[in-house]
């Protein structure tokens, strides 16, 4: 049960935590149908949200609620998907930008792979480490533990190599995605 009277620094866990995962303000609103401005407030520490609030921050973060009032809890994010569409700044015409590995990690290996329509799929192989999808052109569905994201040009999707995963192709054109399996760093 969450205690709500240990509230010291929830915004700010809120803050840090949506930062790190890149996810915008807007996002973070339309996805746990909050206003911005309330989860404006809510990270400034000038008002503390509902517990049902909390609970729709934190599955909209892919998150336990209780990291968000002690930040050294395990927050056990399942996947983090970055969609093309919440970046703040656009892209150049026929231009990528993959995001930077998480803190920690080191690029182990970096492949590209093309599936052809319609619905070849390939299944992974399972690894210690993290892996990041990027999708260079096209469209692709990618199964995570029984649950399939739709991934369109320039999302970005990073998840633990050690979930079994499918991909395959949507629509009718070729989708060219490139692979970066990333290991923790010894530094």
């Amino acid at each position: 049960m969450l205690d709500i009277t240990k509230a010291d620094g929830v915004g700010a866990n809120i803050r840090q935590l949506r930062m790190a995962k890149g996810m915008t303000l807007d996002r973070l609103a339309s996805l746990s149908e909050l206003t911005r401005g309330y989860i404006s407030l809510v990270e400034r520490g000038l008002k503390m949200p509902s517990i049902a609030a909390l609970l729709r921050i934190a599955a909209a973060l892919e998150v336990k609620a209780a990291y968000f009032f002690d930040p050294n809890s395990e927050p056990a994010p399942r996947y983090t998907l970055f969609r093309e569409e919440d970046r703040n700044t656009p892209l150049q015409e026929g231009g990528f930008e993959l995001f930077a590995l998480a803190a920690g990690r080191t690029l182990k290996m970096m492949e590209p792979f093309l599936l052809s329509p319609p619905l070849k799929s390939a299944q992974r192989a399972s690894h210690a480490g993290e892996e990041m999808l990027f999708v260079v052109n096209g469209r692709i569905a990618i199964k995570l533990d029984g649950e399939e994201l739709i991934l369109s040009k320039g999302d970005c999707l990073y998840f633990s190599g050690e979930t079994p995963h499918e991909v395959r192709s949507l629509g009718r054109q070729r989708a060219e995605v490139l692979v970066v399996v990333a290991q923790t760093s010894n530094n």
